[in-house]
């Protein structure tokens, strides 16, 4: 059969082109793409016999890497390994061609999309054939399918041959094994193009490979037209009756049954939605048939973001669609609309009557559309152009991206998006993204930079959308709305369950390859979007001419450049004109309908990029773009070791929230009167303006304070109105869902940390977003929740440090004011100007919106006929006490800390703030007492809400600059009765420093074992941020040399070249030095990194995620646009690490990893118990019937957490992760070898002396002639001086006499080395001894062996001139004056032992006598020690030893001195910290654990 299906396909491919192109490895480069290949004739079914073989014996995924009864994972599981990004196959790719292989598979898909499918075969090709390692690591199945599916789209008629030729080398060249896409797209290609046949032996050849026909109809490739046409074209084989109807038959079959399934699901998500109107006493909606939704009157504020906001949500108004058809129109509509908009803007611009409703600025707008949407037109068409001919390479590198998207949706971007930028600049106090310390320069600019990255960016992400939303149908869109009733149902909180659903999902591969653009393709796309932009806005501007007023046209933006700390920076500069309209006319947020709460479940996370949104596939995670994280979350997901996280996202997401419709309407009363009132900020800023004083000119300090009062008030206008749009926003979201359900669908950051995605309205939000949420279900309250409705009551009002039965009878004393503000929340009265009665009882809450929705719940169940029977909605809290100081108490066991902070059993909760305080006001106290001024003036002002900010966030890592900041804005909301400030504005910076001092000093009295854990962390990340693996240092060290020894190659040759008079080809040139080739142009930058750190502090959680601090020095990059020359921050290229950030943020963040993993082993117990359950990171939220319940999980979960050895993994994981590191360590060397001079004495003592007697004689001298000029001394000032140097040498010479006393020599022989860890003092006096003796010895040795050599050297001499004479003389009485030899020599020639013939035998044994006392001299005086004396201290470990030889050597006890190196050492971690006696279960019993 499969014989039979190339057969078949060939003849039809013939019969479809008669010539046929395939692309292969030698085309690349040599041969022109389109070589005509002979089909290949292996049969499919053995190669599907091969691959099921090969799949049999792989070895298969372990099922049981977590415990189904156990969260936790084990502390033995193997880690994910960090990779140097300088040995990584990308960036070999993208140090070649400035592009990584992701980069340059977008390439590829962009030519697919643009219809060039031979340039997209051709770079795939080349790219396996050049860097064979980087595709293996990056490239699937889902890039050969975008192949396939290409070629089978392409116009004006499908490459049938072509695809099954790439079907065969896929396979047989590459190793790709397709997957149910892969048949999908081939059995959808060959069904449109009329091959029956083909493909039902392809779906044969499916079946056989052990895919389903229901997978196949899974996939994104498939669109329901598809469906369709496979549908009818298995309809006509079994009409036909041929050989292929029973599998036409099974295909129609699983169609059925399929579409049955989606429309049974339909029907039940139809019923379900039956409930979304009525949500019993909490919202009573009108009941008088009608579906359709009011909205109320809401007095918006006039903001052009506000107005779109409101645009957008126009569909949740309409009864058209529902549940998840609305829900996908959402998140399809968000810059549609808008060009909607525009669009009828401009039909009606001529009709005056028609615009009288139309503002100003979205008039102004409007009009740029068109002329903006004719120039992008234009370039498409030129990039187009270059696509095809190739002579202009730069456009066509960004063009094939540029063309992608419909010019006039890429026009209303731009727009868009540069008026949201530019409004937000507007703001006086506002942090611009990226304009940072700019902003006083900016004049209402923006950074080009920030602008091109926003534009490229929405740009990018929009095309992304549109690709996904083209590829789906309602078979997928069933699966993923089954996955989410079975994570509504809690089937999918079942690990076996999840697991199978997960390996079902990887197994369909379903996901689409999305493109990434390179940094130059971005940059380049922004700024010609910028460009044009400023060539087509234009606004009106009058000006004078003749005494006549006129009006002309002028753009709407410049673009300039401006200096600021010595960098010229690119800003665009809107019109003034444009400035005015924006001030008070734009949200600071950004308007993306597909971030709005989700109208149905979300989507489970069943891998790392498919969960959430309907129609959007982003990560899990938000990684900051850091390319390692991406990479480790991506390898944990396919080798399961996120399905406790992402459980724990799910159980987060699935929950069900509604608008409590009571406090929405005293929200939308106290919004629409312009009040300020419980946190809503007045509708205008009636602050008085500073008053400037008289003296101004005068008085530079009345200047320094008018200026600071002057910035406050401008900055509280400022925020006022941000804060009065940011409000806006809030209520316009809740409004449009009123009568609608609310999902948050969630993710996490890189530590682990859950946060909903939308980012505009959710329960992390303000006071007034929590007072407007309610849990969708109800339940009934029961007596122990009426218990701890009240309770929870009483904390909103800041009772939270009272025991349970006195926040009891706090509820029951204010009943009647409780109900009070139930029935009559916001009385007229109270939101008149001239209101002086008694406010509402809410209103005195800490939290009043949530307070005033406590109140109505409680008075509404009271009321009830049976309270313990009334159904609530309401979330209770149930909070932690200072959550990071519980876990740090927890690990180091610290029963002092665990009482601080509730772990530990008490009869009424403890407050560490105020335990803080206390110890603070002591401190300052003492200080007071001694008059310093910064004591005197806090001395009894200090209140719990000062320390509370600055002590919350110590364990966060809070440095003593934050702190300060922190406390002086606390310092300045203090004012008296009459609004004045109680503390000086200008000491307050002085003021909050010196609290941050004491705050930080009270926190090590309390919390000394959690600050011990602290500083291990903080150590234990600063050796690995410092460390270098082995490897990168011995390539460094080789990379140096080659380096060095390439360029002398190169001095040489050019030399050789220039005196041959000739010239080096390139090819020689790179063959000698690398650096030569442009391919390698990133060499030097790696150079430079080879001795930087590059190790980034990495753990795994105890849940299993394996977190990377991203803190980087990243590189730039230079890129000229038609714009400006950008620099920007260069991503893939290897950058070393902020060692100074990775060491303080590693203790925070390992805490908040904790924290997370408390939450999410929470929330999945809690899911599982069948608890609604939701949380803001420490604050666990739940029905008041279910609050015991939830507490116990805490409380079992937090204990089963801290019962694993976290300490004992993390450093047992740092041992094991950084093994091979090495670490640059500052040695501090006991030294003596240049101690003493030839005679002994210490060169270093004379020294010192000298340096002590210099300068005691110089102030001497200073000293006399002072009193000399004032007459106050007898004598000449010279003789005082000359005294005194006389002194002064008799000094030095009697300390030089006294030291050099107390040095022997020794005898080295017999020297037992002293262990300097046990006797430091000892070893150092034993080294200096030692060198001492050596010194000694040399001395003598020296002097010695030159008095041997003198007496043998004179010996010798004499007798040859005695035996020159005897030779004359022929006899020794003849000789008138003899040689007087030495007796020795005379005695020899009396007994004639020597005679002329043995002369030179007897001066061989006269010398071999001296080379005997030169030995001798050795033996005597040893000149070299053969043992190690090895002093060697570390600052980290020894700063007591280092300081007590430096006293030492001060005071001449010692002769070394301590000699500063560096050197690598073995990467070695401190022990850990002592734990105390605290019994972690206890927690168990505490009652205010979470209260």
């Amino acid at each position: 059969m499969s014989q039979q299906v190339l057969r078949l396909a060939h003849v039809c491919g013939r019969q479809l082109r008669p010539s046929v192109r395939l692309v292969t490895t030698a085309a690349v480069g040599s041969t022109r793409l389109g070589q005509t290949a002979s089909p290949n004739t292996r049969s499919l079914t053995q190669r599907a016999a091969v691959q099921s073989l090969q799949l049999a014996e792989a070895p298969k995924q372990q099922d049981n890497y977590y415990n189904d009864n156990m969260l936790l994972v084990s502390s033995q599981r193997n880690l994910l390994p960090l990779t140097d990004m300088r040995k990584s196959a990308d960036f070999l790719h993208y140090s070649h061609t400035g592009k990584t292989v992701t980069e340059q598979l977008s390439i590829m898909q962009s030519c697919l999309a643009n219809g060039y499918t031979e340039q997209a075969q051709r770079i795939l090709v080349g790219m396996y054939q050049l860097y064979p390692q980087a595709m293996h690591e990056v490239v699937d199945v889902t890039i050969h399918n975008e192949i396939l599916y290409g070629l089978l789209t392409a116009k004006p008629r499908a490459l049938v041959q072509e695809v099954l030729e790439w079907y065969e080398i896929m396979e047989n060249r590459y190793g790709i094994v397709p997957n149910s896409n892969t048949f999908a797209i081939l059995i959808n290609g060959f069904v449109n193009n009329n091959m029956q046949n083909v493909a039902l032996a392809l779906m044969q050849e499916m079946l056989r490979n052990g895919h389903t026909i229901h997978g196949m109809l899974l996939s994104n490739y498939l669109s329901d037209e598809d469906i369709r046409k496979i549908e009818a074209m298995a309809k006509d084989v079994v009409k036909q009756g041929n050989e292929n109807s029973e599998l036409a038959a099974m295909l129609l079959k699983e169609v059925k049954k399929a579409e049955e399934n989606v429309n049974a699901l339909a029907d039940e998500v139809d019923r379900s939605e039956g409930s979304f109107v009525d949500i019993d006493s909490i919202s009573e909606i009108s009941k008088s048939g009608s579906t359709a939704t009011k909205r109320a009157e809401l007095d918006s504020t006039n903001v052009a973001g506000i107005k779109q906001l409101r645009s957008t949500l126009e569909s949740l108004y309409s009864n058209e669609l529902r549940g998840y058809n609305l829900q996908v129109r959402l998140e399809n509509d968000t810059y549609d609309a808008a060009l909607e908009r525009y669009r009828e803007i401009n039909s009606k611009r001529n009709d005056p009557l028609l615009m009288g409703d139309v503002g100003k600025l979205k008039l102004l707008s409007a009009s740029w559309l068109l002329k903006l949407e004719t120039l992008i037109a234009e370039e498409q068409q030129r990039c187009k152009v270059a696509l095809n001919d190739q002579n202009d390479r730069e456009r066509a590198a960004y063009g094939r991206f540029f063309i992608q998207l419909d010019a006039s949706k890429m026009a209303t971007i731009v727009i868009l998006e540069t008026l949201r930028l530019s409004a937000a600049s507007q703001r006086e106090s506002y942090e611009p993204e990226s304009v940072g310390m700019l902003k006083n320069k900016l004049n209402g600019g923006l950074v080009s930079t920030t602008l091109i990255n926003k534009l490229s960016s929405a740009i990018h992400k929009e095309i992304r959308f549109e690709q996904i939303k083209k590829r789906s149908n309602r078979h997928v869109f069933g699966h993923r709305l089954s996955l989410a009733r079975l994570a509504t149902s809690g089937k999918l909180f079942n690990m076996t369950i999840r697991r199978a659903k997960m390996r079902e999902h990887q197994q369909q591969n379903s996901d689409l390859f999305l493109d990434e653009w390179s940094t130059e393709n971005r940059i380049r796309i922004g700024s010609l979007l910028v460009s044009m932009l400023i060539e087509s806005a234009r606004l009106p501007e009058k000006y004078i001419e003749s005494g006549i007023e006129k009006e002309r046209m002028v753009p709407a933006f410049k673009h300039d450049l401006i200096f600021a700390k010595g960098r010229r920076h690119g800003v665009v500069i809107a019109h003034s004109n444009l400035i005015e309209m924006l001030t008070n006319n734009f949200s600071t947020e950004v308007v993306n309908s597909r971030h709005l709460p989700m109208l149905v479940p979300p989507r489970p996370w069943l891998t790392y990029n498919s969960g959430g949104y309907l129609t959007d596939d982003e990560p899990c995670m938000r990684t900051k773009h850091d390319p390692e994280q991406m990479r480790l979350l991506r390898t944990a997901s396919n080798e399961d070791r996120l399905s406790t996280m992402l459980a724990g996202l799910d159980a987060l997401g699935m929950t069900k929230w509604a608008i409590n419709r009571q406090v929405f309407e005293s929200v939308r009363k106290v919004w629409n009167s312009g009040c300020e009132l419980a946190e809503i900020p007045a509708k205008s800023y009636d602050a008085p303006e500073p008053t400037k004083p008289a003296d101004y000119d005068t008085n530079k300090a009345a200047q320094a304070k008018y200026w600071m009062e002057m910035r406050e008030w401008r900055n509280g206008r400022a925020n006022q109105h941000s804060q009065r749009c940011d409000c806006n926003y809030k209520i316009e979201i809740a409004q449009a869902f009123l009568d609608h359900p609310m999902y948050f669908p969630h993710n996490m950051d890189f530590r682990g940390r859950a946060y909903p995605i939308p980012p505009h309205f959710n329960h992390l939000g303000n006071d007034m977003c929590r007072g407007l949420l309610v849990f969708h279900e109800g339940r009934p309250l029961t007596e122990k929740g009426l218990y701890w409705l009240k309770i929870h009551l009483a904390n909103l009002f800041g009772k939270d440090k009272l025991s349970h039965n006195e926040r009891i009878q706090f509820v029951e004393d204010n009943l009647e004011g409780i109900a009070a503000s139930a029935d009559n929340p916001v009385p007229d009265s109270l939101l008149s100007s001239n209101h002086s009665g008694d406010r509402p009882l809410w209103l005195s809450a800490e939290s009043p919106w949530q307070a005033l929705a406590a109140c109505i719940e409680l008075t509404a169940a009271m009321r009830s006929p049976n309270p313990a029977e009334f159904v609530s909605h309401l979330h209770i809290h149930q909070d932690g006490t200072c959550n990071g100081l519980q876990h740090y108490a927890a690990m180091g066991r610290d029963r002092k800390g665990a009482e601080g902070v509730n772990l530990a059993m008490s009869d009424r909760p403890q407050d560490v703030y105020s335990g803080i305080l206390r110890v603070a006001e002591r401190l300052v106290n003492e200080d007071a007492k001694r008059g310093v001024e910064e004591a005197l003036l806090l001395q009894n002002r200090l209140t719990r809400k000062i320390v509370k900010q600055t002590v919350m966030t110590n364990v966060y890592g809070v440095t003593l600059i934050g702190a300060k900041e922190q406390i002086s804005a606390r310092l300045r909301e203090v004012k008296d009765e009459n609004g004045q400030h109680v503390f000086d504005i200008t000491k307050v910076h002085a003021l909050g420093l010196y609290m941050a001092r004491k705050i930080f000093a009270s926190l090590g009295e309390m919390f000394t074992q959690a600050q011990e854990i602290q500083n291990w962390l903080n150590e234990s990340a600063r050796r690995i941020s410092s460390s270098m693996s082995r490897t990168a240092l011995a390539e460094a060290v080789k990379m140096a040399a080659s380096t060095k020894s390439s360029a002398a190659a190169m001095r040489h040759a050019v030399k050789d070249a220039s005196q041959g008079a000739t010239e080096m080809d390139h090819d020689q040139e790179t063959e000698i030095h690398p650096d030569c080739e442009p391919g390698l142009r990133k060499r030097k930058q790696l150079e430079k990194l080879a001795e930087k750190p590059m190790t980034p502090v990495a753990w795994t959680t105890p849940l299993g995620l394996t977190v990377v601090q991203p803190y980087r020095k990243l590189a730039s990059r230079r890129i000229i646009t038609n714009l400006q020359t950008i620099n920007i921050r260069d991503l893939n290229m290897p950058s070393q690490v902020n060692s100074q950030k990775q060491k303080t943020a590693f203790p925070p963040n390992f805490v908040h990893s904790l924290d997370a993993s408390h939450m999410v082993m929470s929330a999945i117990e809690c899911k599982i118990a069948g608890l609604v359950f939701s949380s803001v990171h420490d604050s666990y939220w739940t029905h008041a019937c279910d609050v015991d319940k939830m507490n116990s999980i805490l409380r079992e979960q937090f204990v089963k957490l801290h019962k694993t050895p976290i300490m004992e993994n993390l450093k047992a994981e740092f041992e094991q992760r950084y093994k091979d590191h090495m670490l640059p360590m500052v040695v501090w060397e006991y030294a003596t070898s240049f101690s003493f001079n030839r005679d002994g004495t210490l060169k270093s003592e004379r020294r010192r002396l000298a340096k002590s007697a210099r300068e005691k004689r110089d102030k001497q001298i200073e000293s006399d002639l002072a009193r000399y000029q004032l007459g106050d001394f007898e004598g000449d000032a010279e003789a005082a001086a000359s005294e005194v140097n006389e002194l002064a040498k008799k000094q030095i010479e009697a300390n030089e006499a006294k030291l050099s006393e107390s040095f022997e020599p020794i005898d080295l022989s017999a020297v037992e080395l002293i262990d300097p860890k046990k006797d430091l003092e000892g070893a150092a006096r034993q080294a200096d001894l030692i060198a001492y003796s050596l010194r000694v010895n040399r001395t003598r040795v020296k002097k010695e062996r030159a008095e041997i050599l003198k007496t043998y050297r004179s010996r010798i001499n004499k007798l040859r001139k005695f035996f020159k004479q005897l030779s004359s003389a022929q006899d020794v009485s003849n000789i008138r004056r003899p040689v007087a030899v030495a007796p020795a020599d005379a005695e020899a020639v009396r007994e004639n032992r020597v005679t002329s013939a043995t002369l030179e035998t007897y001066i061989e044994s006269v010398i071999q006598e001296k080379e005997a006392l030169l030995n001798e001299l050795e033996t005597k005086y040893p000149t070299s020690f053969d043992k190690t004396i090895d002093i060697k201290l570390f600052p980290t470990e020894d700063g007591v030893q280092i300081q007590k030889l430096e006293q030492l050597i001060s005071q001449g006890k010692l002769a070394g001195r301590l000699v500063k190196t560096h050197q690598f050492v073995e990467l070695k971690f401190q022990d850990l910290p002592a734990r105390g006696d605290f019994d972690i279960d206890d927690v168990l019993r505490s009652p205010y654990f979470f209260s």
